[in-house]
């Protein structure tokens, strides 16, 4: 069963049910709608019961936080009480065991990810954050410096896991402040297939509507590896600039007057929006960077491949995020200016 589609029944939950209300059906119709496949739901809650079975509460590596199993014991009660009404043919909709299954789906990555691994501080590791449902994320903290400007860009390597985003909007770094007067900026996916990767400002332009220059994610067959992204506001140059790997991919004409509107707490953060947690994802980071310029397509290309000081002029922050630090709680950025914390669900993965 592929999310994607599932998702997408949520979508048009309204449009379906608007439709049956509408239509003169008859009783055959009614009961062949009602037929509904819910043996997914099966397989998933003993997926479960497994999982419940085998898995011990502590604080040590390889065991699970309490609160973890108390998730999953409230997804089998919930899938459980779901199958009860398919069977007694509660259930009239297909979208219906789909969505509980989608649930079952999300709850269990969501336990096996918080399985306890301890690394020690300056092991070399990759970081993974599970914000789905806003569990997890990075907070950059606040600062006047973090709103941009006339000009900046953001920059960093990404990787997602399939299904990285649970429905339609999922924020990965944004300063982003909603609804009107819309602030700061956001890099973020939408769409209901994960497909369209955006950047998009808050400003200070008459019209306040967002501009949003969009792209194609990597393709599916990607999923797992890491790419570059990098992000460019530049009013004097009237445009805002989206590359993936050192390449172009999406150029929008901005009016020279649009500078990204600032607030008095510009907070930032990754893997969900800094006021709206409903916007979120999961997936991992490294060499997080935000410049107080607009990068050429050359200088982004080298800074693919280099490493920051963090002595740099126009340097505003920097995280490798590459070592497990001493303190997840307090991780200083490599200008020494700034911190980072790291919250809720999130896991340290060695490499070699």
């Amino acid at each position: 069963m592929q999310l994607n589609v599932k998702i997408m029944n949520r979508v048009f939950l309204w449009l379906l049910v608007g439709f049956i209300a509408n239509q003169s059906c008859s009783d055959d119709r009614i009961m062949t709608l009602q037929k509904i496949d819910y043996s997914p739901l099966v397989e998933l809650r003993q997926q479960i019961v497994n999982r419940l079975d085998t898995a011990v509460v502590g604080i040590v590596e390889g065991t699970y936080p309490k609160e973890s199993i108390e998730s999953l014991e409230k997804a089998l009660d919930l899938i459980s009480k779901g199958l009860a009404r398919a069977r007694a043919g509660d259930l009239i909709l297909q979208f219906e065991a789909d969505n509980l299954a989608f649930e079952a789906e999300k709850s269990l990555k969501q336990f096996d990810d918080s399985r306890i691994v301890i690394l020690p501080p300056g092991t070399p590791a990759e970081l993974y954050v599970n914000g789905i449902d806003s569990k997890g994320y990075i907070d950059f903290g606040s600062s006047p410096e973090y709103g941009g400007g006339p000009q900046f860009t953001v920059e960093t390597w990404a990787k997602y896991d399939e299904n990285f985003i649970e429905f339609a909007y999922g924020s990965f770094i944004s300063t982003f402040i909603s609804p009107l007067p819309y602030k700061g900026w956001t890099l973020h996916y939408w769409g209901v297939s994960n497909s369209l990767l955006r950047f998009s400002i808050g400003t200070d332009h008459a019209n306040p509507d967002l501009t949003l220059p969009t792209i194609a994610t990597p393709a599916p067959a990607t999923y797992g590896q890491w790419f570059h992204i990098a992000a460019v506001h530049n009013a004097s140059a009237n445009s805002i600039q989206l590359y993936i790997n050192g390449e172009l991919k999406s150029s929008t004409p901005v009016d020279a007057n649009m500078v990204v509107n600032s607030a008095d707490d510009m907070r930032m953060r990754a893997f969900v929006e800094p006021k709206d947690k409903s916007r979120c994802m999961s997936g991992y980071i490294k060499n997080f960077r935000l410049w107080r310029n607009a990068k050429t397509g050359e200088e982004i290309k080298q800074l693919m491949s280099s490493d920051v000081t963090g002595t740099e002029s126009d340097l505003i922050c920097a995280w490798d995020f590459d070592v497990v630090p001493e303190n997840d709680g307090t991780i200083p950025d490599k200008t020494g200016r700034h911190e980072a914390k790291l919250v809720g669900l999130y896991k340290w993965k060695e490499t070699n």
